[in-house]
Order: C-alpha cells, then sequence, then structure tokens
C-alpha cells in the first residue's frame, strides 16, 4: 500500500473481503486479494463467473467498474456522543489542537470510524471524539463491536500500547492484564465533562 489515503482505503476494503465486481460484461465474486488503484483492477481468489456460473478459482479482472463488498465485517452507525463513554481507567491527558478543531467542524467529521463497544465504550478513538466534542458536533460515526470484556480489554491495550507504557514507566507499575483491574489508569470520568 502506498501513502494515499484514498488508495489505502481502496486496498482495505478490498483486502480478505467476500466481492462482487462488475467489469461491463461480467460479474465476478471471490475472496478479494490486491486492487490496482490506477487501473481500478481487481484479484479474487475461489472466483466464480456469476454470469455463467463457471468456477475460476483465481482471478483477475482488468478493468473493474464496480465492486461490492458481500460479506461485511465492519459494522458502522451513527451514535450521539452523549451517549459514548470512554473506556474503564481511560485516563490519558489530551487536549486536541486548533487545528484538529477547525478539521472536525469544517469536515463534520474527526475522521475514520472511532471503535466502541455495543454499550457504547470506546475502545479506540477518545481524541477524535474529544475533538468532535469541542468542536461542537452532536455525534459521530463509528464502528461498533460486539466483543466480550476479555477482548475489549485485550483491544484497548493493543490500541493504547504506548500510552501504557508510558504510563507504566511514569508510575513504576504493570497493570494487569486481567480483567477488572487497572488499565491505563484509575480514574474513570464521563466523557462530557462540562455536562
Amino acid at each position: 500500500m502506498g501513502r494515499n489515503p484514498f488508495n489505502n482505503e481502496l486496498e482495505w476494503a478490498v483486502l480478505g473481503k467476500y466481492l462482487r465486481v462488475y467489469d461491463g460484461e461480467r460479474t465476478y465474486e471471490g475472496w478479494g486479494v490486491r486492487m490496482h488503484h490506477d487501473k481500478y483492477s481487481i484479484l479474487l481468489h475461489s472466483a466464480t463467473n456469476t454470469t455463467t456460473g463457471e468456477q475460476l478459482g483465481t482471478v483477475f479482472v482488468r478493468d473493474c467498474e464496480a465492486f461490492e463488498v458481500l460479506r461485511e465485517r465492519k459494522h458502522v452507525e451513527w451514535r450521539e456522543l452523549d451517549d459514548l463513554q470512554p473506556y474503564p481507567g481511560y485516563d490519558f491527558p489530551f487536549t486536541p489542537t486548533d487545528n484538529m478543531i477547525r478539521r472536525c467542524y469544517r469536515n463534520n467529521s474527526a475522521g475514520g470510524f472511532p471503535v466502541v463497544r455495543e454499550d457504547g465504550t470506546i475502545i479506540n478513538g477518545h481524541k477524535r471524539l474529544r475533538a468532535a466534542e469541542v468542536a461542537g458536533l452532536d455525534g459521530h460515526p463509528v464502528e461498533v463491536l460486539n466483543v466480550t470484556d476479555e477482548q475489549a480489554e485485550e483491544l484497548f491495550r493493543v490500541a493504547h500500547r504506548r500510552e501504557i507504557q508510558q504510563q507504566e514507566q511514569e508510575e513504576g507499575t504493570t497493570p494487569s492484564s486481567e480483567s477488572g483491574q487497572r488499565i491505563g489508569g484509575v480514574r474513570r470520568r464521563g466523557y462530557h465533562s462540562s455536562r
């Protein structure tokens, strides 16, 4: 993947997803492996030409007019900021920069999709959502995960590895990874501290 964010998003939309791909004459279904950004070509594994029913194995669709993800794993929905709360123990100081706040206000988005549990607990994206709040946004699209407490804790630890390590070094502690133990701080504060 290159440094162009649009090309990266295209690649991520294809990689490992089950796709339906149209080339103008035929329709294919298969598992996306790669996308050539300049020529809009897609490589599919375990592909079927749904126009003829023929099983093709691996196929290179040279001129892709459109594709759709048939088995999407990511679930994105709109959530009100008031319905979101930080992960228990999230206590990493952060003040959004003026540039972040302006960008949120101008784009009506903090960028990307912060990750939350079904109950609105933020796993990753605390900083972006804080910037959105300061910019005056009422809500934001988020990726919603259905995970256990243990899975949420592990995802939180992976997403905030640097902050947790820095905090551990400063405090001389090593938080336990067991559920219910201290993680990245001891205080739980409401997401909307001014409300």
